[in-house]
């Protein structure tokens, strides 16, 4: 154990920084330094697989805040963060399905997205379910339930770093 102790000790001051970091990045997005939010939400989103960076950096591509406003960037990003289990982005990718902003309009697919969502507990998922549902043909509905319950098995899960520690 004493041979691990300073391995511990730099994963979890690692760890700590990672959020103190994420932290920051928020504060600088709100207070409108794009700049910043983009110095500490890419590396923790590249290189960190943080699903809440990634989240944010699909807001700031879709709202153009501090880089180049793209649709299909901001679907990019808010896929990976949904696949992560963040509910705001699976709803936000639901939207862009519905609408076929930066992605091919699916409402199949958005129902799914916004499936996993309502799944998780987001009220807008369970709008956006609606919606979708009643944009769908008999035939599509079925397809459509079906994709939900794949995607609900394999995205209805919290981000680990947001679960509750058993």
């Amino acid at each position: 154990m004493r041979r691990f102790a300073p391995l511990l000790l730099l994963l979890a001051l690692t760890a700590g920084t990672a959020r103190a970091d994420f932290n920051d990045g928020v504060v600088a997005l709100m207070m409108g330094k794009y700049e910043q939010a983009l110095q500490t939400f890419v590396p923790l989103a590249e290189t960190s697989d943080h699903a809440f960076a990634q989240y944010f950096l699909g807001r700031m591509y879709a709202a153009g805040q501090g880089v180049e406003k793209s649709s299909e960037t901001a679907a990019g990003w808010y896929r990976k963060a949904a696949e992560k289990g963040v509910a705001d982005a699976q709803v936000r990718l639901g939207e862009m399905y519905e609408n076929g902003d930066g992605v091919p309009a699916d409402m199949e697919y958005a129902y799914g997205w916004y499936s996993v969502a309502a799944h998780l507990g987001n009220p807008k998922g369970n709008e956006g379910q609606e919606r979708a549902m009643g944009a769908l043909s008999a035939a599509e509905r079925v397809e459509a339930e079906k994709l939900a319950r794949e995607f609900i098995k394999q995205y209805g899960n919290v981000p680990k770093s947001t679960a509750r520690q058993q």
